[in-house]
Formats: C-alpha cells, structure tokens, sequence
C-alpha cells in the first residue's frame, strides 16, 4: 500500500505542477513606463495579431515606438524603438508612425 500512497505523491508533486507551467505563457517584459498590453486577437480578415506592448506616452525627440508586427514573410517582430532621420530633412512633413491598414496588413511608419 505504501507504494501506491508514494506514487500518488509523486505525481501531485513533481508531475501534475510540470504540466500545468508547459501550457501557462506570460506576458514579455514591460519595455518601460507609458505602455499597455495588448491581449492577442483576431482581425476582421482573420489575422491572428500576437499579444504585444503598446506604447501610449508622449514622442521622445526622434524616436518612435514601433509595435509588435508580422513582417513580409510572415515572422513576428516584436516590438521595438526605431531611430528616425534628422527631422530638418523632412522640414514641414509629420511622422506617421507604423499601423495596421483596413485589410490589417502592416504599414511601416513614414513621413507624410
């Protein structure tokens, strides 16, 4: 009988909490202050959009958050600062930074 109380208890405590952290995820590291987290979901044309950082704060001099994105071939970027160019060469132009386009295919920030 012992050895069945053993196994038992072996199971519970070694074996069953194994489980369960192999189908937990978490969320990646805050980027900083002024972000929220974006829980993953679906897109009207059915693009899965992974969960990601959204930054919400004020510019900061001539960086831009770009948001998490699937590239061309398909491959999650997460998101990340990007460095814009010298603003006096875009003299009168606004940055847009990069969003998601009706049909939810990603379109990279730009000077408009």
């Amino acid at each position: 009988m012992s050895k069945k109380i053993t196994l038992a208890y072996v199971l519970l405590i070694f074996v069953i909490p194994l489980f369960f952290s192999s189908i937990s995820h978490c969320i990646p590291t805050k980027p900083g202050p002024h972000f929220v987290w974006i829980e993953p979901h679906t897109t009207e044309n059915g693009t899965l959009i992974r969960g990601h950082w959204k930054y919400i704060g004020h510019p900061k001099g001539n960086k831009v958050w770009v948001m998490g994105h699937y590239n061309n071939e398909g491959e999650w970027i997460l998101g990340h600062w990007k460095l814009l160019g010298h603003p006096r060469s875009h003299k009168g132009a606004i940055w847009v930074p990069g969003h998601h386009g009706p049909k939810g295919r990603w379109i990279p920030g730009h000077w408009r």
